[in-house]
């Protein structure tokens, strides 16, 4: 394809796209089955301005520019025709997925379908080698949107998780606690008449379970693995990694606001309500989960891009462990002991040799 016409496709193919997705960002999207009709676009600003869990949803969006900027080179050299027929099929089926949620007013098919729409596109203009070079920035928008239900299938679980190991590092730590359901109480003390929970409590509320920062941290997890590691299966390890690490460091957190508790006081440590009114202790511990997770992947990247020379070091160590403990087995050994290794000499051997009879002629 020549240069002007490619030039000419490009500019069919962004305004074509531009202008269906701005249609169905705008469009009413419940169509009169709710009392205030809202649009996608919309629901997705609301989410993104009023749930803690979802204010990385601004950066995700940039985040796409850049990653398709990134990739301008590669994407110069793959421009061909799109496949007409594949794309068309993808496209409308994205655009009968964005009428079935809105028929059922269900705002997650809605979501579903920008992505599906998004895909068809991608094709239908240019084909199936760019739809797998742009399908890591493609893909990135699912953390722009809500999961529907992960909330009640990971917040709650988590939450039990962490109150039972902070129970459990803190009984290590000579901390005498309980759990009750997903509260950190004080032990009763039957000789003082204190009951549980009476020195100090905390409950791992929804906020302290993790979720927050788990959505964060694998949409870091997943642009750091991207620019940083080379294979796909390295890639798909570190950001796996988010997910435990997210864990650790909100560990970290509890632990930090249970010690603090115990030390100067619920009020300093959580705050009068931990909801409404935090203490500037309670918020500036919420940083130490980043710092903790942050760092382990930071680290985790760093053992896998320098898996190879660490293995060629140990190797190496080993060697020279090997090599210094040869001489001395050697020195042990009966085998190599100068005295032990002398020939043996007979006794009888200086003895002269008796000369011979001579023999007799008869």
């Amino acid at each position: 394809m020549t240069r002007p016409a490619r030039s000419i496709s490009l500019v069919v193919a962004g305004v074509v796209s531009i202008s269906l997705l701005a249609m169905l960002l705008s469009v009413p999207y419940s169509f009169g089955v709710v009392t205030v009709p809202f649009s996608i676009g919309s629901f997705l600003w609301s989410i993104w301005t009023t749930n803690p869990d979802m204010q990385h949803g601004f950066l995700v969006l940039p985040a796409i520019a850049y990653l398709i900027y990134e990739k301008r080179k590669e994407i110069a050299e793959v421009y061909e025709a799109g496949n007409a027929l594949p794309g068309m099929l993808v496209l409308a089926c994205g655009l009968f997925l964005f009428w079935a949620g809105s028929q059922a007013d269900v705002t997650s098919i809605g979501l579903l379908s920008l992505m599906v729409v998004v895909v068809g596109l991608v094709w239908f203009f240019f084909g199936w080698r760019m739809l797998l070079l742009l399908s890591f920035p493609l893909g990135f928008f699912i953390f722009a949107i809500p999961i529907p239900g992960l909330d009640t299938m990971v917040a709650f679980p988590l939450r039990m998780i962490m109150s039972q190991t902070a129970v459990s590092l803190l009984d290590l730590f000579g901390v005498d606690v309980i759990r009750q359901g997903t509260g950190i109480l004080s032990a009763p003390d039957p000789l003082l008449g204190l009951p549980a929970g009476k020195r100090f409590s905390v409950d791992v509320a929804d906020p302290c379970s993790g979720i927050r920062s788990l959505f964060a941290l694998l949409m870091v997890s997943a642009l750091y693995a991207h620019f940083t590691l080379q294979t796909w299966w390295e890639k798909w390890i570190l950001f796996l990694c988010a997910i435990p690490l997210a864990v650790a460091g909100n560990l970290a957190r509890i632990l930090t606001l249970t010690l603090a508790t115990v030390a100067f006081g619920s009020e300093f440590a959580i705050g009068k309500n931990a909801l409404t009114e935090p203490s500037w202790f309670h918020m500036a511990a919420g940083y130490l989960v980043f710092a903790v997770a942050l760092g382990g992947m930071i680290g985790v990247a760093w053992l896998l891009t320098n898996r190879r020379n660490l293995k060629s070091t140990c190797a190496t160590l080993l060697r020279a462990v090997k090599q210094k403990s040869l001489p001395a087995a050697r020195d042990s050994s009966p085998s190599h002991n100068p005295a032990s290794s002398a020939p043996i000499q007979n006794p009888t051997s200086n003895i002269p040799p008796r000369p011979r009879r001579p023999e007799s002629p008869y």
